[in-house]
């Protein structure tokens, strides 16, 4: 639930169709390895281990958007926008710095493509 809302919030209108559907495809490609692996994986490290992966998974989630993500209740669309281009997330004390050595660019980058017809 926390994923189809968050989607709908943080790209910017020019993108959100096609960022929306991109991320679709992979949330839908991580539900299909978790799939296809949940098997072998009891077999491996049993169900109880298992389980514990998957809480210790919700955990850091949970972390990372505690952290991470801005608080959106009562902004329009256009404030969550401006207050993610402002960038000030990566340089925040409350992130503990986790990201600050990422190279981040506090604009957008719009990415042109030309079509040259060919001969």
């Amino acid at each position: 639930m926390v994923t189809w809302l968050l989607l709908s919030e943080i790209f910017p209108p020019a993108v959100r169709g096609r960022a929306f559907a991109f991320t679709s495809c992979f949330n839908w490609a991580a539900n299909l390895l978790v799939t296809f692996t949940f098997l072998n994986c009891i077999d491996a490290i049993g169900l109880s281990g298992m389980f514990l992966l998957y809480g210790m998974a919700a955990v850091a989630a949970a972390v990372f958007f505690f952290f991470m993500l801005p608080e959106t209740k009562g902004k329009t669309l256009e404030q969550i926008d401006k207050e993610l281009r402002s960038n000030k997330f990566y340089h925040s004390e409350e992130c503990c710095c986790i990201i600050s050595w990422r190279n981040t660019s506090p604009q957008y980058q719009r990415v042109h493509c030309q079509v040259s017809p060919s001969g």
